[in-house]
């Protein structure tokens, strides 16, 4: 055989494995996905049925991650074909929202969009709120009542169509604001007002039977919970007469939730066979830990968790696609002050540098010279940006050394940070709610002038 023969032999042999590797891409995907899932061990599977085989044991986890990557696969496909489309929106409504103007229905509209886009397969719904958002851009009259009570049942979240997220907006940009005027009657909540029917809400987002319906239910679960354990025991008292039930009933949703093992909370995945999967999701279970006030079990338990997955990504870890973001670090510190009294040494120790790592990244790449923040693709608005930026800053005491349980560090550029922060803030308006709540968080972290003793 000629040397040109044996090189064209060759040639088709390398053609023919690209064609095919090309050919079986999107499972070449799934399989490192499903690796992936499984070598970050977040998941703690169903005990092993008694005469089971250990083939089938774990042929049945082979399967539990094979189906879980779809998840991930098809959300990949959804971003790149309504992307395009998409996102020259949402940059319009940043740029809006950087000089001043409220944006108020537009962002709601992009919040269920999110939502969609993220965990569930209805594109065509999807589309659908993409010309919405679209069309909201020259609607003023729409963005000036987004912020204000709807008649229709008492709710917040004027454009909205997902009654999980107006519960969710109606507590963080209604009922939990500051001076808010309640005008309407609040019957948006009267369809959790039994301790049965708020078990039956929260157990329906709980139990997530994804290979059926291609929903991931994260969202909605954790927001859910959230909501609803904000206006029971975190917030001032709201005019509506809840159950006395309720209380007890979440308490009791809470208790049976959790992960003994680990202390964490997560979403509990519902096999092909019936089987719960459940998982240990960081992000949930600092919402769970902050919106009860720290008044959980095992909270040495879910700080030693957090340190194991701290190389480990969202939802189950602290980090996004391999890096640090405002909103994750936030929710770890918090953890770490509210664990810190039940912390042995060494856990403290390791807490210490993961704080002072995410510090140093958050002032080196989050924080700008001009005082603003990036956006990130989690926190993917300005005011997502600025608020979480300040609420890590505030958390870790980075401008008051009264705050700083975890270190005796001196930062002597905090307040020149928090000047700048705060003058950023002021020159957009302040018209978003995460502004306000930022520029609000920051004014916080003063420390008040003493008056002379004879005023």
């Amino acid at each position: 055989m000629s040397m040109r023969n044996r090189w064209l032999k060759l040639l088709i042999i390398v053609l023919t494995v690209i064609g095919l590797l090309y050919c079986a891409r999107e499972q070449l995907e799934r399989v490192i996905v499903a690796y992936g899932t499984y070598h970050a061990h977040v998941f703690m599977p169903p005990p092993r049925e008694a005469k089971e085989s250990w083939w089938h044991e774990h042929y049945d986890h082979v399967q539990f991650y094979w189906d879980l990557s779809r998840l991930h696969v098809e959300r990949e496909k959804r971003l790149k074909l309504l992307n395009p489309e998409l996102q020259p929106l949402v940059q319009e409504v940043r740029r809006r929202q950087t000089v001043g103007q409220g944006m108020q229905y537009s962002m709601h509209i992009y919040r269920e969009i999110r939502w969609r886009l993220n965990f569930t397969p209805d594109i065509a719904t999807t589309q659908s709120r993409i010309s919405d958002l679209s069309q909201s851009l020259s609607e003023p009259e729409e963005q000036k009542l987004a912020s204000e009570q709807q008649p229709s049942d008492g709710s917040w979240g004027r454009g909205i169509s997902v009654w999980y997220l107006r519960l969710y907006y109606s507590v963080e940009d209604g009922l939990d604001a500051p001076n808010v005027q309640i005008k309407y009657p609040l019957t948006f909540l009267d369809r959790i007002n039994t301790a049965e029917a708020l078990t039956a809400q929260l157990n329906s987002a709980l139990y997530d039977r994804f290979t059926e319906t291609g929903v991931f239910n994260r969202e909605e679960l954790d927001e859910t919970f959230s909501a609803v354990a904000r206006l029971l025991f975190k917030m001032k008292p709201v005019p509506y007469q809840f159950d006395p039930k309720l209380k007890d009933a979440l308490r009791t949703f809470v208790e049976q939730w959790q992960n003994p093992v680990s202390g964490c909370w997560g979403q509990w995945m519902v096999d092909r066979e019936g089987r719960i999967w459940k998982m240990d999701d960081m992000a949930m279970t600092f919402h769970v830990v902050s919106d009860l006030k720290g008044q959980v079990d095992h909270l040495d338990l879910i700080a030693k968790r957090l340190l194991e997955l701290d190389r480990a990504d969202f939802p189950a870890g602290i980090r996004f696609n391999g890096h640090y973001e405002n909103h994750l670090n936030w929710d770890a510190v918090k953890i770490f002050r509210l664990a810190w009294p039940h912390l042995d040494e060494p856990s403290r120790r390791q807490a210490r540098a993961e704080i002072s790592r995410m510090l140093n990244w958050c002032l080196s790449k989050s924080y700008q010279p001009d005082g603003s923040f990036k956006v990130s693709e989690l926190d993917d608005t300005v005011g997502d940006a600025y608020s979480y930026g300040v609420y890590f800053l505030r958390e870790a005491g980075y401008f008051r050394r009264e705050d700083r349980f975890w270190t005796d560090q001196e930062f002597p550029d905090a307040t020149a940070v928090r000047d700048r922060i705060e003058a950023k803030l002021q020159s957009t308006g302040l018209s978003d709610p995460g502004l306000r709540s930022a520029y609000e968080t920051l004014e916080g972290t003063r420390i008040p002038t003493r008056r002379p003793a004879n005023e």
